[in-house]
């Protein structure tokens, strides 16, 4: 089979489990390509789908759901009919309504859905000094899982099976990126006034355009905080603000979170 992999990754956890899987698929004996649809430019709105017997979509949970780019970019999609399987990313905390909103998008867009995934990694807002969640994954376990998971997923791709994510309860409505305030205002990546290369790489490959190379700041408006800027910032100079780490205890206590529960959260196949 040909398969397309395609993944949103800003800190490189998305990448990890689709490289992995495609790693499975070629294992195999199938021809794989993989698509990293971080940039404007890589999300191309007209690709030919029938090129490939069947796709991998992963992304990584924001908030409860995928970026919102790549709700929008789903939304300009036509699958023609072709199975795919979709899996998330996310740091530990919830998946929220990811599941639903993505099954949704790529039905509409006359996808074929066979399978679903949801894979723990290292939480994107780990790149602020003192904070620490589901640092150390993936970890093997996950990687088993996502090996499982890309196996069943060419089982249903070469056989008639049934796969539904229920939507009795569910509405969508487009999310709207408007600028944080209170705490998590801290989160917004900055240059700080420092001196850096100008590769331009923080300007060029943010996911919506919000990083000015020149200013060193960001468009809070339209900014994910995604945390790819930092990521990739070859001189280590982007960072967000100092106060970030000390975020965390309320982080967890918000969402009802302790060290104990999120060691212990599994990645897991949604049948």
């Amino acid at each position: 089979m040909n398969i397309g992999v395609f993944y949103f990754s800003a800190t490189g956890i998305t990448e990890l489990i689709s490289k992995h899987i495609a790693m499975i698929l070629e294992w195999e004996g199938h021809e794989v390509k993989l698509f990293n649809i971080i940039t404007p430019k890589s999300r191309k709105p007209d690709i030919d789908f029938l090129k490939f017997d069947a796709c991998f979509f992963g992304f990584p949970v924001f908030g409860g759901r995928p970026p919102t780019v790549v709700d929008d970019w789903m939304r300009t999609l036509n699958g023609k009919g072709i199975k795919c399987s979709m899996f998330f990313t996310y740091g530990a905390r919830d998946l929220e309504w990811a599941h639903q909103v993505t099954y949704y998008l790529l039905t509409q867009a006359k996808f074929h859905v066979v399978l679903s995934a949801e894979f723990i990694g290292k939480h994107s807002f780990s790149v602020a000094e003192g904070w620490s969640l589901a640092e150390n994954r993936p970890n093997q376990s996950d990687f088993d899982m996502a090996s499982k998971f890309a196996l069943e997923s060419l089982t249903r791709f070469q056989e008639d099976t049934v796969f539904s994510i229920d939507l009795t309860c569910f509405s969508y409505h487009p999310k709207v990126i408007k600028e944080s305030s209170g705490v998590w205002a801290h989160f917004y990546p900055s240059r700080g006034g420092r001196e850096c290369c100008m590769c331009y790489s923080c300007e060029n490959e943010c996911p919506v355009s919000a990083f000015d190379a020149e200013t060193g700041e960001v468009n809070r408006n339209s900014c994910l905080a995604c945390m790819h800027c930092v990521t990739i910032c070859p001189d280590q100079i982007i960072h967000i603000g100092s106060e970030a780490g000390s975020v965390l205890k309320q982080f967890f206590d918000r969402w009802g979170l302790t060290r104990e529960k999120v060691k212990s959260k599994k990645s897991k196949i949604i049948y």
